[in-house]
């Protein structure tokens, strides 16, 4: 059977090809399941002719969609990014197979089968996509990666990178400083990929990524600030001009609308579901350290405007009288046993969901931040000040891919790229992300640790 895995590796064309012959095998196989479940194991011929005419027309209709939605690209792909692109295409499926039958007047075309059928579809391709990503992730090749960055970040750079270095068999294969790029294209013919801090000059990004398009390379690149703007950029064109159209940064009323009746109702029940866990904490805080249960401070949301912000008290009891306000960290002195729990589960963080019924917050958006900092922060980044254009979060992409000591800018660009790329479904997935993270935040505090541990070291 290795062998066999071997072989298809060497022919990664044909290989493909079958992948999806597969795929496309299994939406049919996924149809005739249905039909038996439906019928008791048989297929009565008024009701299946239908579909046996509609077949060729689901098929191509299939291979556009996973076309479309990438499901024909295995490169990098996660188990979670599959299913929530599988969910998607076979929706649109089903609602195309509709319109297949009424076209072809496949009136005797069992309307129960269009909603058995995608069930069918989900649970079989999910099991051969999750079986053909396991097996290439295990029998591809080590990629060997060249770092570029200012001598001063790379230790930095290299920490962060190798924290994805063992899941996508990533190898550091050489380290060069933003002022060697000659260096780095004569080297580009030894690895797989190149990584680009956002420290490289925009001429030397230039030549890089030049010759990274000609050679075949894939390319990271870390963006600045002012280049997150063109993330969602639209092209336009004047006459025959092409150009990128950076639309205004912020929600819509529409969308601020229905971002705010998502909140209130989802908070509603957030309140209602956590009740008897919130009164939990609150008796366990009031039993183990003398002061508050709620703890208040001022924070800074949408438009600059102050609001106080509700945690369950981490910390001893005037713990910033003798330092003023510092930022915390996981080893703070200052955390009560109970609170580092807290911390851990972000239990701590529950009374928000009375700051996000009144309003003052949101359930995605950018983390709000003390006035102190804000300030200091604005003084230092001008473009700090456009994360205020939406309400402040209890979670978003900050909270779930930044860490307590991530940096503000890198903080930022999070939230700016949560800005500009808003919807309600991005909502929804980082809500269920945030999830997600706090089912296994164990595991994500060991692979820090290890990460530390085993620092890569800076050679030039």
């Amino acid at each position: 059977m290795l062998n066999l895995f071997k072989r298809i590796g060497k022919y990664y064309k044909y290989s493909k090809i079958a992948i999806i012959l597969v795929d496309l095998a299994l939406i049919h196989v996924a149809y005739v399941l249905a039909f038996l479940v439906r019928y008791n194991w048989t297929l009565p011929a008024f009701n299946f002719e239908p579909y046996v005419a509609s077949a060729p027309f689901i098929t191509i209709a299939a291979l556009i969609y996973f076309d479309i939605f990438g499901l024909l690209k295995f490169y990098r792909k996660t188990l979670q990014e599959t299913a929530v692109t599988l969910l998607k295409s076979i929706f649109i499926l089903s609602i195309t197979t509709v319109a297949i039958t009424y076209y072809l007047r496949g009136f005797s075309f069992p309307r129960l089968i269009l909603i058995i059928a995608p069930v069918f579809q989900f649970i079989l391709l999910f099991i051969w996509k999750g079986i053909v990503l396991s097996v290439r992730r295990k029998f591809s090749a080590d990629i060997k990666l060249m770092v570029i960055g200012e001598r001063g970040e790379l230790r930095s750079i290299l920490d962060k990178v190798s924290h994805t270095l063992k899941r996508d068999k990533l190898h550091i294969h050489c380290v060069i400083p933003a002022d060697k790029i000659g260096k780095a294209l004569s080297r580009l013919k030894d690895v797989d990929e190149v990584f680009l801090s956002d420290n490289v000059s925009d001429e030397d990004k230039m030549k890089i990524i030049t010759e990274c398009l000609d050679q075949k390379k894939v390319v990271y690149i870390v963006p600045r600030l002012f280049e997150i703007s063109l993330s969602s950029a639209r092209m336009v064109q004047f006459e025959d001009m092409p150009a990128f159209m950076v639309d205004r940064l912020g929600l819509t009323t529409e969308q601020k609308f229905f971002k705010r009746l998502f909140d209130i109702v989802l908070s509603f029940l957030g309140i209602i579901i956590t009740a008897p866990l919130m009164i939990f904490v609150a008796i366990l805080i009031r039993a183990t350290s003398k002061g508050p249960v709620i703890y208040k401070q001022t924070r800074i949301t949408v438009g600059n405007r102050e609001f106080q912000m509700l945690k369950f008290r981490t910390m001893y009891d005037h713990a910033e009288d003798s330092t003023g306000p510092v930022l915390s960290n996981d080893d703070d002195p200052r955390i009560t046993k109970v609170g580092k729990v807290l911390r851990n589960f972000r239990l701590d963080e529950l009374p928000q969901l009375f700051n996000v019924f009144k309003g003052d917050m949101s359930f995605v958006g950018p983390r709000p931040e003390r006035p102190f900092f804000v300030e200091q922060y604005s003084r230092d980044i001008p473009e700090y000040t456009h994360r205020y254009l939406v309400k402040a979060g209890m979670t978003g992409y900050a909270q779930i891919y930044g860490k307590y000591d991530t940096s503000a800018v890198d903080k930022l660009k999070y939230d700016l790229l949560y800005i500009r790329d808003y919807s309600l479904m991005l909502d929804i997935k980082l809500i269920l992300q945030t999830l997600k993270v706090l089912l296994g935040k164990k595991a994500v505090y060991q692979d820090s640790a290890v990460a530390k541990r085993g620092s890569v070291k800076v050679k030039f």
